[in-house]
């Protein structure tokens, strides 16, 4: 019998040092421990399938690591336990163990049970929230980020800069902004016909025009 553990990142930047460790105090050898750093990517632990057999243990620090949602929990945990006829042990929850009875299909049946159950909650309550924000948006709720609110000097300054009247540097220097902030929020306010688009190199060419004159 060979001892394995799958460890992976759940979230962005998560440290799998704590992981690691659990297995690795439980008696996994280092390198039989395989490791997905990157949340949402599994391809290490597709290797992991491939090397798994029957009799063997794989060692997981929460049923988590096996998959997101209980619907796909609930494949990986079939698909190794009874599938492939490895045991699983869940250090986060002793109880789910599958060598813990004589008879393994009971623990087996039990957690998939509890995973299927856990998974048609999750359905309903998904199904429910997706009916809740269609009949707000019904309602004229809207969601996100309110828009932002402009002063009426700020306005104002964006208007004369989009018309030619102030520099670039003379809008920077009456806004307190960075270039990038201002040409963002300026962008928002051409959208919503504040105040006009400026036309790029219009200013210049006229003065150039009335030079020439």
């Amino acid at each position: 019998m060979a001892k394995y553990a799958y460890v992976r990142a759940m979230q962005k930047g998560q440290s799998l040092s704590g992981q690691i460790q659990a297995v690795t105090q439980f008696g996994v050898p280092k390198t039989n421990i395989i490791t997905d750093e990157q949340p949402g990517v599994r391809s290490r632990y597709g290797e992991l399938l491939q090397i798994l057999k029957k009799g063997d243990l794989l060692v997981i620090k929460s049923l988590a690591a096996l998959n997101d949602g209980y619907e796909n929990i609930a494949c990986e945990w079939q698909r190794i336990a009874e599938v492939i006829g490895a045991d699983i042990c869940v250090l986060d929850l002793p109880a789910i163990d599958t060598r813990i009875c004589d008879d393994r299909k009971v623990i087996i049946s039990a957690v998939t049970q509890m995973l299927n159950y856990c998974a048609e909650k999750e359905r309903a309550h998904s199904a429910l929230q997706a009916k809740g924000i269609r009949h707000a948006r019904q309602r004229g709720v809207k969601f996100g980020r309110p828009p932002k609110k402009y002063s009426e000097e700020f306005i104002a300054t964006v208007a004369k800069y989009a018309e030619g009247r102030i520099s670039l540097e003379e809008a920077l220097a009456a806004t307190n902004m960075k270039q990038s902030s201002f040409y963002y929020h300026k962008h928002k306010l051409e959208v919503s016909g504040v105040v006009p688009v400026r036309a790029v190199g219009v200013s210049s060419l006229a003065k150039q025009g009335n030079a020439n004159a």
